[in-house]
């Protein structure tokens, strides 16, 4: 849809606004991507219900297999998809985030620095209304669903962003206040991100239940 790709884009971009006219740090481009990775786990398990309950495949509940419900494929990539998203801020907490530990106590004031006062609402947006439009535009049942599929690209576009992201921050470290490495790290997470929006080629890992 190029009305996503369009606003895929555009979310990526807006830190150059962020870079150039609020002169956000590493850090501040780095927690706006880390909040867009929670959105594109908040969609990607909504996605689950329009997954044909056929494709669901089973799962092992109290030591039995059973036919997996969409509740129970919500459930479990949601967790995984919180504890790695958990794990992911922690580690950039630790890594990056130098002062800014000392002004952040809390959710509140997160969201007063990191989200309201740079203006990064504005790229979250772009996120929020892509999200809202790809759910909306789907079939109420996606044949061409399948959970292998939809768990194996959203953790390898994860790992492969993160990468990209982790690798950036590092550079924009070893080199100060530069800008030349801030840009470095957006233009990395753009081509990863708007590259993985393209629609993948579905493995067929998940059998059809009879």
């Amino acid at each position: 849809m190029l009305l996503d790709r369009i606003l895929t884009l555009a979310s990526n971009l807006l830190p150059l606004a962020g870079v150039w006219w609020w002169r956000w740090d590493a850090f501040e481009v780095l927690i706006l991507y880390w909040m867009q990775t929670v959105l594109m786990v908040f969609f990607t398990v909504l996605r689950v219900r329009k997954i044909p309950v056929s494709k669901l495949g089973d799962i092992k509940v109290g030591g039995r297999m059973r036919p997996a419900t969409h509740r129970d494929c919500m459930l479990l990539l949601g967790g995984v998809g919180l504890v790695f998203c958990a794990g992911h801020l922690a580690f950039l907490w630790v890594f990056f985030s130098g002062d800014w530990g000392k002004l952040v106590h809390g959710p509140v004031t997160f969201w007063q620095y990191f989200v309201v006062a740079n203006g990064a609402w504005i790229a979250l947006l772009f996120n929020l209304v892509g999200g809202v439009l790809r759910h909306l535009l789907t079939p109420r049942t996606d044949p061409s669903g399948n959970i292998d599929d939809l768990q194996l690209t959203l953790f390898i576009r994860i790992f492969a962003m993160q990468a990209a992201i982790i690798f950036g921050a590092m550079l924009v470290m070893s080199y100060g206040a530069s800008i030349a490495p801030l840009l470095i790290l957006i233009g990395l997470k753009t081509l990863f991100d708007f590259g993985a929006s393209f629609p993948p080629r579905t493995t067929g890992l998940t059998a059809d239940r009879k």
